[in-house]
């Protein structure tokens, strides 16, 4: 299970440190983890808004649904990191209701990182995050 969700991590690190880059947000200047010189720190803090709905919930999902999940020499087999990959973009790529609007979870991260820029920037005086709904 750990192999299954620090790889589906890695997916949605990609995501993230791709949506502060475009909010044009440094991914090393973190505001809750301590900064570690070359580590994506900032990337690291969004991530944990994201994490339960857009790789937990899918791997425990998988589990549930009793998916064949094999490793091989400690490490996920290729079926596994398929069937990973393709649950969690499915996941990313989901519609649903946010502020008031249909948009996909992809979406959601990008405006997120957009709403944090505007923020720090005083564009907007609060930040509302992301709530994920059960």
């Amino acid at each position: 299970m750990n192999s299954m969700l620090n790889y589906g991590y890695a997916i949605l690190y990609a995501r993230v440190w791709q949506a502060l880059l475009s909010a044009k947000l440094n991914p090393s200047i973190s505001v809750f983890h301590a900064r570690q010189p070359g580590k994506p720190t900032f990337v690291y803090d969004l991530i944990e808004i994201f994490r339960s709905q857009a790789v937990d919930r899918v791997v425990i999902g998988l589990i549930q649904k009793k998916e064949p999940l094999n490793m091989d020499k400690n490490l996920l087999d290729n079926e596994t990191k398929k069937l990973l990959i393709q649950n969690i973009l499915e996941r990313l790529n989901r519609y649903e209701k946010f502020r008031t609007e249909e948009m996909k979870f992809a979406k959601i991260i990008q405006l997120q990182a957009k709403d944090i820029a505007e923020f720090i920037t005083e564009q907007k005086k609060t930040f509302k995050p992301y709530i994920a709904k059960w």
